[in-house]
């Protein structure tokens, strides 16, 4: 059985906020968001709408690398979960999502304790 891409829902065990995370189909991880009150299928179309009508802000850490990030008022927001060296890479990296979650399919799991560390709880 082939799995492709999949928008995973995470709960977290201690009844904090629910997060997701956009993986590929070799489970790497394209990006990740909060996930408001929306249900999972409403979350899904809330970001493809997104990714239709927003452009990505491109940004620089103090360390030099770059990271993307998509957000709109009363929307979702959504971010790439890692960095890049290069800022054509991190548009690269935007580019792929955009054309994977087109194709998501929707999962769910509990969060693990490295997720939490990973998404800042």
């Amino acid at each position: 059985m082939t799995v492709g891409v999949r928008m995973q829902f995470l709960d977290d065990p201690r009844g904090g906020q629910r997060r997701w995370r956009l993986l590929s189909g070799n489970n790497r991880p394209l990006a990740m968001g909060r996930s408001g009150t929306r249900p999972p299928r409403e979350e899904l179309a809330a970001v493809r709408r997104l990714v239709r009508e927003a452009e990505p802000r491109l940004s620089r850490d103090s360390a030099g690398r770059w990271r993307w990030e998509l957000s709109a008022a009363g929307g979702p927001e959504v971010r790439c979960p890692g960095v890049f060296a290069r800022r054509i890479d991190a548009h690269r990296a935007f580019h792929r999502f955009t054309q994977a979650v087109e194709q998501a399919e929707l999962t769910s799991a509990q969060m693990p304790v490295p997720i939490q560390r990973e998404l800042g709880r």
